[in-house]
């Protein structure tokens, strides 16, 4: 097992998530221009599941409490390149030969699918997060970065993914994601899932979710217990499905190298078909304001974010850095 690496390392790694320009000069203008616009991610989906990809602006509508609001923006998957942060469980619970190669081989199946222009980052966690990987189109570098996670430590993943998600929306608007590969099993954060899932309300940023669990708590398994004799994969495995529905994302659940394989390619063509959607947000009080977006086409089901909190000062991310606090190198705390 390779020990964490140093502590500048670590530091610099994460701060390299956010050192590299979001998008072209062109096509960030229109929403860089309008910084108080609602934006959405958006997928679509036929009645299949795959997605839906040659819809127009036209074919969209966005509801606020109920009511109709005008889009004013719109960029689909061929006008903006994608930035995907790769969040992959380096704790001691994914250890085992099975769940190790899984994440890897998850992991470079989505590298494989994705668009060649498209911005990858990679970021690992134990008790604690951590970069890896910052921001590139090279794939060989996400590969290398892979095989430096090792499992280790107690897991924080509700930690994890609240620092994951405000990383990435520090980068500004355009096509991005959260992927998370984990067996769903968290045992040290000190952010419950709900407060997690209420600070996410306020950005616009899906998330994917990847549970590498036991046959016994995957429900496409012959060896499936059910619902009564689930264990803790299989519980954490539907938190992770509410993060996913909450935020606009999908969430899979895999026990076999066919099933992964399956939930990989699932997860890269969503992220290769996202939709961006801008509006003018109505006047009205603070607080959480729910939204859905619907297409006219028939058979088309549109997955987003259900809502949104109005930005306030205190909410927004300080510029320039990787959420509130300083990542420390893996096994650093919660060591047994």
């Amino acid at each position: 097992m390779s020990g964490p690496p140093s502590l500048l390392a670590v530091t610099l790694g994460v701060a390299g998530l956010l050192a590299l320009p979001t998008m072209s000069l062109g096509q960030v203008a229109s929403f860089a221009a309008r910084s108080d616009l609602v934006v959405f991610s958006a997928t679509a989906v036929d009645g299949k599941g795959r997605p839906v990809t040659n819809l127009g602006r036209q074919e969209f509508r966005v509801f606020e409490e109920g009511r109709p609001q005008a889009i004013v923006h719109f960029h689909d998957a061929r006008d903006v390149s994608a930035r995907v942060l790769l969040l992959v469980d380096g704790s001691g619970s994914m250890g085992g030969d099975f769940k190790v190669a899984s994440v890897r081989r998850a992991a470079e199946m989505m590298l494989d699918e994705l668009a060649r222009e498209d911005q990858v980052a990679l970021a690992g966690f134990d008790s604690r997060y951590w970069g890896v990987v910052a921001f590139t189109p090279d794939r060989e570098a996400v590969r290398a970065g892979l095989r430096t996670v090792e499992p280790f430590g107690s897991t924080a993943l509700h930690d994890a993914l609240d620092q994951a998600a405000r990383d990435l929306a520090t980068h500004g608007p355009g096509r991005r994601a959260v992927v998370v590969i984990t067996d769903g099993v968290d045992t040290s954060s000190a952010k419950a899932p709900d407060e997690v899932l209420e600070r996410s309300r306020a950005l616009d940023v899906p998330i994917y979710a990847l549970s590498v669990v036991s046959p016994l708590d995957d429900p496409a398994s012959r060896r499936y217990l059910g619902d009564k004799a689930r264990g803790r994969e299989a519980a954490g495995a539907e938190t992770l499905a509410r993060y996913a529905a909450l935020s606009g994302g999908g969430a899979f659940r895999a026990s076999t190298y066919a099933g992964l394989r399956d939930a990989a390619f699932r997860i890269a063509s969503e992220l290769k078909h996202q939709y961006r959607l801008g509006y003018d947000p109505p006047a009205g009080p603070a607080g959480f304001r729910r939204v859905e977006v619907r297409s006219t086409r028939k058979g088309v089901t549109v997955r987003t974010r259900r809502g949104y909190v109005p930005p306030t000062r205190e909410a927004k991310a300080p510029a320039g850095r990787a959420g509130s606090s300083e990542p420390a190198p893996p096994g650093k705390e919660g060591q047994k």
